[in-house]
């Protein structure tokens, strides 16, 4: 088989080429097998990455016993955790478009013939993804897996025994109303997260991994096993051993990750109650991989799928549990008449005939799809006056009585602003807290309103008010939320002409976020729009001026 690292290394024209490699210790043996790239994102700066290093040796081992070369480069990873509420959350996003810039330029660059993405965490895997999908090479993703959940029994906001990272900040909410005490409050700053891992609930990061894994891209079982557990590192030699099957095969990401793939991954994410976050995320990856997908269709494809795990934060499980009852093949097998069985995954077999070694070894946190958890889907995509373009909410982590909603508006104009009305207590119970002008080109970055969120909830107040958005939340939040609201007020959407009072309907069943009594038409012509923050310098300014909308996934262009 001819591998296209041979381009640059055979022929005495090349010898260069192969002096460069021989200086870095590699032999003439090595250097006539295939070269694999390990894209490693490890830091010491974000816990969801501190097992990469040592996962990163153990696929090296497994590339070489597979009959392939290995060499390393890194990533960026950053930490939503330490990013969130500070002008830090608008790097965040952006991250995602230079992480597939570094991976597209690195792979070119040196020909590379495979890639086993080694990564956790919320941009972090979607960025490896989309940069994979534009090279489209034999390629394999593997995760660092979660933490373990911190223990808390008596007062559990979840009503089981664990607590997860997000809880840290709902309970700033409760110390600020009163409802614990300083000394509650450090217990549960000490004791939330107890080990290294991606957080323990189901945001972003363990979401994004668990898609994966339901796309095909991942071997089976791998998404939930515990950042701790030996497991993890096996999982990672079997990785290098099986991209060498897929080069063998002639495999490429693009024959795995297809728009089946995709719909398989979005029936998945309904299942498990995934991250809003996964809109954004498989409609650039929908984008990466030429792929016709708009946000309405991933609506669609959502909505006929009920929740069947309860994880935090929409019920009391972890990431732990979810692992031990069978994780997401079990989510698979349990949705399998609804699922494309014909896809071809990373172990050179099909969907189906993975699953048929499948089991739910617990119903109680895994649920059949006859007796779901919620009935409602995990992701739901609204329209109305207020959002023409679309916007997106997670049913399932709305409270039952919330899930129709109105109220007047009390309008801010960033988050920053926001979190200091709320922190002073200006919210009160019924309103609609409108948070606007932090879209992908409005923030710029498009920052999550996860604090404004999570203080709420610590204050009661999660079912009692409504939070809407052009920005975007976490996946561990909870409470009546609605984001991504499409167009974004620097897009001249209509949130921007919003005022404080409008009566605003929300009503998640009907698919429905309207201003009632608003005439838009009348205002865009008489009302000047509220221009924030438009000096910006740097990535960011450059991002601000070519980033699409978030119902197109936020993607930067990169074709005509």
């Amino acid at each position: 088989m001819f591998w296209r690292s041979r381009d640059i290394l055979e022929g005495p024209e090349w010898a260069n080429v192969r002096a460069l490699y021989k200086s870095s210790g590699f032999s003439d043996d090595e250097l006539k097998k295939p070269i694999i790239g390990i894209v490693n994102s490890f830091n010491s700066i974000c816990p969801g990455h501190a097992i990469l290093k040592q996962m990163t040796q153990r696929v090296k081992e497994g590339i070489s016993a597979g009959g392939g070369m290995a060499v390393e480069f890194g990533t960026i990873g950053a930490c939503d955790g330490i990013a969130m509420g500070h002008k830090g959350m608008k790097y965040i996003l952006p991250t995602r478009e230079m992480i597939a810039n570094d991976i597209e330029a690195m792979v070119e660059a040196h020909r590379l013939d495979g890639l086993v993405l080694l990564g956790s965490c919320d941009k972090i895997i979607p960025g490896m993804l989309i940069g994979a999908m534009r090279v489209n090479l034999p390629t394999i993703f593997v995760n660092g897996g979660p933490t373990l959940p911190g223990h808390m029994v008596e007062g559990n906001p979840y009503g089981g025994e664990f607590i997860d990272h997000s809880f840290i900040q709902q309970s700033e909410g409760a110390l600020k109303a009163g409802i614990i005490d300083q000394e509650q409050f450090d217990w549960i700053e000490n004791n939330a997260v107890p080990t290294i891992g991606s957080c323990a609930m189901l945001g972003t990061a363990n979401t994004m991994s668990c898609l994966a894994e339901a796309m095909g891209i991942s071997l089976p079982g791998s998404a939930a096993i515990p950042a701790v557990y030996s497991r993890r590192l096996s999982v990672a030699y079997e990785s290098g051993k099986t991209v060498m099957e897929l080069i063998k095969k002639d495999i490429h990401i693009k024959d795995i990750v297809t728009k089946k793939a995709i719909e398989n991954a979005i029936k998945v994410n309904s299942a498990i109650g995934g991250s809003t976050n996964t809109v954004l995320h498989l409609l650039a990856l929908a984008y990466a991989a030429e792929i016709d997908m708009d946000i309405f269709e991933f609506g669609e494809i959502s909505k006929n799928i009920p929740h069947l795990v309860a994880m935090i934060p929409a019920g009391k499980y972890t990431l732990l549990d979810f692992y031990e009852a069978g994780g997401v093949q079990a989510v698979m097998y349990e949705l399998k008449e609804q699922l494309n069985l014909d896809c071809l995954t990373c172990t050179t077999r099909t969907i189906g005939k993975n699953l048929k070694t499948c089991k739910n070894y617990n119903h109680d946190v895994i649920h059949t799809i006859d007796q779901p958890a919620h009935i409602h889907g995990g992701i739901a995509i609204l329209n109305g006056n207020l959002a023409p373009d679309g916007a997106v909410t997670k049913p399932s982590a709305i409270p039952e009585n919330a899930l129709s909603f109105t109220g007047p508006a009390r309008i801010y104009e960033s988050e920053q602003e926001a979190l200091i009305g709320i922190r002073n207590r200006e919210v009160k119970e019924g309103e609609v807290v409108v948070i606007r002008n932090e879209g992908p080109k409005g923030g710029p970055g498009m920052p999550e309103m996860y604090k404004a969120m999570k203080l709420l909830v610590g204050m009661n107040l999660g079912d009692k008010v409504c939070v809407i958005t052009d920005g975007r939340f976490s996946g561990s939040n909870n409470g009546c939320f609605v984001g991504h609201i499409c167009p974004e007020a620097a897009d001249n959407g209509p949130i921007a002409y919003l005022k404080n009072g409008d009566l605003i309907s929300v009503d998640v069943n009907k698919g429905r976020i309207d201003a009632l009594d608003v005439d838009f038409s009348a205002r865009m012509k008489s009302d000047k729009r509220y221009n924030f923050n438009e000096n910006v310098t740097g990535y960011l300014f450059q991002y601000r001026n070519n980033v699409e909308s978030a119902s197109k996934g936020a993607v930067i262009p990169t074709r005509k």
